[in-house]
């Protein structure tokens, strides 16, 4: 059995080991706060669904609100425990021989680049260390699959974006990227891009030195999840007034505007071209170029319960039950408190003319 190598001894060509696999989960998470690791770069770059920078940003400084998504923290146990699936399934399509990886890893010269590979590759024929190769093992369902475009000619862009980050931070010279999707595994070799490298590299240094050690936050992107991270950031007050910046504020709500507008202008453009093609497709659910499907136009949206009602209402009547629902009205007089902790915060920007 090998021996794990001695913290800081240099495990790649520029890299070295920070801590050993299989450490407690909460040293884990504290070596995870001296650096910027794989899945932090795709959220820097505004790859990653769940949270951008400032998610980041807030975790490396330590001030992160408390977090438990259900959802989430079961697809993450599910990508946890298939890894090894993957990795097993890879190794009998490849060839390759699959290696536990030795941890985390610290780069030599710039100890916030962070990585923390699935696993490393190694040719059957015992090459030499500096051609092993990174391994990034992913699990994903049919339906997330086609939304990352996970049978294409490419690896998909999030996955490959922390292979290369991993290739960054160990200096090794190929990747794979792995990945299960419910029983087939698709898997693709990269090789490393110098150029690549190098910006990922600018695009950490820039945040970890201009953000983290400066104190000052990244500006927010606009995905859904910085908006329901910036709602739990605080605890509203009631009432509370702050002065902001009359410039920056001012600028902001003209944009805010402008792009109102034009979103309500191409509202009906957008409706426009689909009712076009509804039209196209006339009573046909498929609509299709040379045998191969273009769109669909199904009977499988949400059920019109009023317009049932009207047209049934005996059946309607059979069909009909009660349901547990809060008393929301009830709530907010007795315990206000407790019912303004759970509304949401709404953005409101007062009419102006």
């Amino acid at each position: 059995m090998t021996r794990p190598a001695p913290y800081g001894t240099s495990v790649t060509p520029t890299a070295r080991l920070l801590l050993a696999a299989g450490a407690p989960e909460h040293a884990w998470h504290e070596a995870r706060e001296k650096g910027v690791g794989g899945s932090d770069v795709a959220a820097i770059l505004g790859m990653d669904g769940h949270g951008g920078a400032l998610r980041v940003w807030l975790e490396k400084t330590g001030q992160a609100p408390e977090r438990h998504d259900a959802r989430l923290e079961r697809a993450a146990r599910r990508g946890h425990r298939l890894e090894s699936l993957v990795a097993e399934f890879f190794a009998e399509e490849s060839g390759l021989v699959v290696l536990d990886s030795p941890g985390t890893l610290q780069h030599v010269d710039h100890p916030h680049w962070i990585a923390n590979p699935d696993r490393l590759t190694a040719a059957d024929d015992g090459q030499a260390r500096d051609e092993l190769g990174v391994l990034e093992c992913k699990s994903r369902t049919w339906r997330s699959a086609r939304n990352e475009g996970w049978h294409g000619d490419q690896a998909p862009d999030r996955p490959a974006i922390q292979a290369h980050w991993y290739l960054t931070v160990t200096g090794y010279q190929h990747a794979h990227v792995a990945g299960l999707i419910d029983d087939e595994l698709e898997w693709w070799r990269l090789e490393r891009d110098e150029e690549l490298c190098a910006l990922l590299a600018d695009a950490v240094d820039r945040f970890w030195h201009d953000h983290v050690l400066a104190g000052l936050p990244p500006k927010p992107d606009g995905t859904d999840a910085t908006t329901e991270l910036l709602a739990r950031l605080w605890n509203a007050r009631e009432e509370a007034t702050v002065e902001v910046d009359p410039v920056e504020t001012m600028l902001l709500k003209q944009r805010r505007r402008e792009l109102r507008e034009e979103i309500a202008g191409r509202a009906d453009e957008l409706g426009e071209v689909e009712n076009r093609m509804r039209q196209l497709a006339g009573d046909a659910e498929v609509a299709t170029i040379g045998g191969t499907t273009a769109y669909t136009w199904r009977q499988n949206g949400q059920f019109a319960i009023a317009r049932f009602r009207e047209a049934e209402p005996q059946l309607a009547a059979e069909y009909t039950h009660l349901v547990p629902a809060v008393d929301t009205d009830r709530l907010a007089q007795e315990h206000p408190a407790i019912y303004r902790k759970y509304r949401a915060r709404v953005l409101r920007v007062p009419s102006e003319g």
